[in-house]
């Protein structure tokens, strides 16, 4: 199957969605920091929305049995829908059920991910997927990088109840495109009991051996990427470079900025084989991880973050692009569904521990510690070159 009409609807909606999903975490973040004035309540907020999506995308297989893939993103729409209209009209009411309102959210979010992976290959055919995952990730980042700095200015203007009606009309545009999406047929198995709808894409997954290299390269590259997580980088930013908190967001800008080319890159690169460029993305992380500890002016860590992002986002599509041409159609979304529960559940743990490695024994073996699991994950990727290849002419 090969819509392009189709893809320009998931292109979009999904655009929409994901500008939504920055703005809300911006407008709630400000309710609730008024209502409780409290740091700690804050931190709840991401801690909720990364296991909650890390449930969502476990029980994803329940549905990809049962809907079609453009059912099951208009669900996950419709409920975020729904959802986020009750945190806007019970925001004066407790933190704890608006806790339980953003839980539901993120566990619909973890539906739509894998969703969206999984539709890809479907829409555009597997020999335009590099240029279409190069364009996707560009899209991403873009939305990413100004959502912020908008909800920042409306919280500051208006406030951000007025931010999370904002946040409904896009999810409701979103949701009037996604049905612009023409059907993608699935055939309707029958399964014997809930332990195989669950476990099927386990077993699919790491059965495979492409599939299992790159879930494993993703689960590395995850764990290693937690080390750049704001409350590392705000310590990084006091402790190492000794300039006021601005230059955090810098640093973010830059590796943001990163990302955007990195995407750029990645459409003219695409007749390098999938496993130099991972590989050479892990090394290279590692090596920029280490030299960002010593940058010796500052502007040559903004200069670093850049190459961070321009090296990360490259391994990432190059990863991404390997499993879609490696997938059996009808697993795409069961092995976008392991790769989402995987992902989120590492970078979680990872936040946590470094955190704790940060604390206990200074910041910079935080990092050296990130930077030796991307040198792993490079020396790995090597190993397997044979297995990380490109398979685009189906």
């Amino acid at each position: 199957m090969n819509d392009r009409r189709s893809f320009y609807f998931l292109w979009v909606s999904q655009m929409m969605a994901n500008g939504g999903d920055v703005l809300y975490i911006v407008g709630l973040i400000q309710l609730v920091y008024v209502s409780s004035g409290s740091v700690l309540t804050l931190t709840l907020i991401p801690l909720t929305i990364t296991f909650s999506r890390l449930v969502g995308s476990f029980l994803t297989p329940l549905l990809l049995h049962r809907f079609p893939l453009r059912q099951i993103l208009l669900f996950s729409m419709v409920g975020k829908i729904i959802v986020l209209s009750g945190v806007f009209f019970s925001k004066e009411v407790s933190i704890l059920w608006i806790l339980i309102l953003v839980s539901v959210i993120a566990f619909l979010d973890g539906w739509a991910t894998p969703i969206r992976q999984a539709m890809l290959p479907e829409l555009v055919g597997k020999s335009d997927l590099p240029k279409v995952n190069s364009l996707v990730a560009i899209s991403d980042n873009t939305v990413n990088l100004v959502s912020w700095p908008i909800g920042a200015f409306f919280v500051a203007l208006y406030s951000g109840g007025t931010l999370l009606l904002i946040t409904i009309g896009l999810y409701i545009f979103a949701w009037m495109l996604t049905y612009g999406i023409k059907v993608i047929p699935h055939a309707k198995t029958e399964v014997q009991s809930l332990l195989q709808q669950l476990s099927g894409g386990w077993k699919y997954s790491f059965s495979v051996k492409p599939i299992r290299n790159i879930l494993l390269l993703d689960t590395l590259t995850a764990f290693a990427g937690a080390v750049w997580i704001s409350a590392i980088l705000y310590v990084y930013v006091d402790e190492v470079l000794e300039k006021s908190t601005a230059w955090w967001g810098y640093i973010n800008a830059f590796y943001s900025g990163g990302f955007l080319i990195g995407g750029y890159l990645f459409a003219k690169l695409m007749r390098v084989p999938g496993h130099l460029i991972i590989g050479a993305g892990c090394f290279l992380t590692s090596l920029l991880t280490v030299w960002f500890l010593f940058p010796h002016y500052a502007s040559i860590a903004l200069v670093i973050s850049l190459f961070l992002g321009v090296f990360g986002q490259l391994q990432l599509i190059a990863q991404l692009t390997v499993m879609q041409t490696q997938t059996d159609t009808d697993q795409l979304g069961h092995v976008f569904s392991v790769q989402s529960v995987l992902v989120t559940g590492a970078f979680g743990f990872a936040t946590l521990m470094f955190g704790w490695i940060a604390e206990s024994f200074g910041i910079e073996n935080a990092f050296y510690f990130s930077a030796l699991l991307s040198l792993g994950a490079g020396v790995f990727a090597f190993s397997k070159k044979n297995t990380l290849m490109y398979v685009i002419n189906n």
